[in-house]
Order: C-alpha cells, then sequence, then structure tokens
C-alpha cells in the first residue's frame, strides 16, 4: 500500500510540474504546436478517466512530434495503470531516449522495477534520479531513501559493499550499453525498411511509428529522420480541409 501511495504522488508530482514546463517552450512548429494540443487533451481526458481516448491522444501527439518526450512517459503511466508493464517499460525507456534527464520517467522506471522486484534496476534508477535532482528538491531526498532501503534488503549493509555495488552496476550499465550500440542500430534498419514498405502500401500510421523507432534506436542517422519528417508532412496533408 505504501508503494502504491508514493507511486500515486510521484506521478501527480511530476504530471503537474513537467506539464508546466513544456508548456513555457518557445519557437515551436506547426505540428509541435498540434502535439501538444493533443497531449494536453489527452491530459485532460486522463484526468477524467477516459484512458482510451487519453492514449489515442498521446499518440496522436507523437505521430506529429516523435520527440515527445512527455507524451511517451504519459503512455507509460496508463499502460502501467492497466497492468501492462511491458508496454509502461518501454514507454518511459523511449521518454528517456529523447531525453535522457527526464526526472519523471526516470521515477517512474525506478518505481516501476522496484515493484517487480528488480531491485538491481530501481537501484540504477534512484541512483540517476538522486544524481540529477536538485538539493531542494524532495524527490531527491526520496530517490536516497529507497536507494538505501534497497541496499539494506539486499542486505549491503557496509558503506564499502554499496559503493561497491554501485561501480559494479555502472560497470554493468556501461558493458550494456556497448553491446547494444551496434544491435540498435541493426533493430532501426530493421524498422525503418518495414516503415518503407508500408509506406508503399500507403499504411501511413503504421509507417511512422516504425519509423520514429527507428529514429529511437538510431537517432544521428539523417536518412531515417528524413523519411519521419516525410510521414509527417503527408499526415498533416490528411488534416487539412480541401480548398472550394
Amino acid at each position: 500500500m505504501e508503494k502504491n501511495k508514493i507511486k500515486l504522488i510521484a506521478l501527480c508530482m511530476y504530471l503537474g510540474s513537467v506539464s508546466l514546463l513544456f508548456a513555457q517552450q518557445e519557437n515551436l512548429s506547426g505540428m509541435q504546436m498540434q502535439a501538444r494540443e493533443y497531449r494536453r487533451q489527452g491530459f485532460s481526458l486522463q484526468k477524467s478517466g477516459d484512458l482510451d481516448q487519453a492514449v489515442a491522444m498521446y499518440q496522436k501527439a507523437i505521430e506529429l512530434d516523435p520527440l515527445y518526450a512527455i507524451a511517451f512517459n504519459d503512455l507509460g503511466i496508463i499502460y502501467e495503470s492497466r497492468g501492462q508493464i511491458d508496454r509502461a517499460e518501454q514507454s518511459y525507456i523511449k521518454a528517456l531516449r529523447v531525453d535522457s534527464k527526464f526526472l519523471s520517467a526516470i521515477t517512474n522506471l525506478a518505481l516501476l522495477y522496484e515493484n517487480q522486484r528488480d531491485l538491481k534496476k530501481a537501484a540504477f534508477f534512484w541512483q540517476r534520479r538522486a544524481e540529477l535532482g536538485s538539493p531542494d528538491d524532495p524527490w531527491t531526498n526520496k530517490a536516497k531513501m529507497r536507494l538505501n532501503d534497497i541496499r539494506l534488503v539486499s542486505g549491503q549493509l557496509t558503506p564499502d559493499s554499496e559503493e561497491q555495488n554501485v561501480v559494479d552496476l555502472a560497470k554493468d550499465v556501461t558493458s550494456e550499453k556497448k553491446h547494444l550500440k551496434y544491435s540498435d542500430k541493426a533493430l532501426a534498419r530493421d524498422y525503418y525498411l518495414k516503415a518503407k514498405r508500408n509506406y508503399e502500401k500507403e499504411n501511413y500510421l503504421i509507417a511512422l511509428e516504425q519509423a520514429v523507432d527507428a529514429q529511437l534506436l538510431d537517432p544521428s542517422n539523417k536518412r531515417i529522420s528524413n523519411f519521419v519528417d516525410k510521414l509527417q508532412i503527408k499526415l498533416m496533408s490528411g488534416f487539412e480541409k480541401p480548398q472550394r
């Protein structure tokens, strides 16, 4: 029960604070502005309990702005509330691929892994949250407390063993990143080719979803980025009313 209360408080705090942050952004393109309107509608629907329509709005927001981290995080929250843990995890990770310092997604992943009893991953994200949070942020201290609790539960009672655990975890993550660097690019290519095939079949929404996945896996690939732009323009043209 206590963990569920912590989860609820965390989600409410971050939904509000991150919403304000994004509302203050300037110099957005037309598609980005529309994406934020879809996200605003989705958030309103989510608060009223209409989760199906909220998901639809968040997905529209991502279609128009594939680098809109908060919309991925919003989707993750709904998926997690429905017990769709794999989809929630994927959504939070996509949010962090867009913005590696997105505190809300980091916190949500830490809580998700802790609830799943994957204490090693939970410890990593609590550590990350503690490092990135400002000293006057109450969730910075909360992250430190949760990290200490996990270490105690894991039997790591001495400072030396705790320090070694963090070092080992950092090594594991670094090793995993090196291993995934090539596989991510290969997977991105697969998504890109699937997206191209769906584009040729005029399945534009499916193509965009696959192209965005490819872009998240290989963000420096200009060919994929240009294809995403092409798909966005194609879909936006469908929103325009015909001239009379």
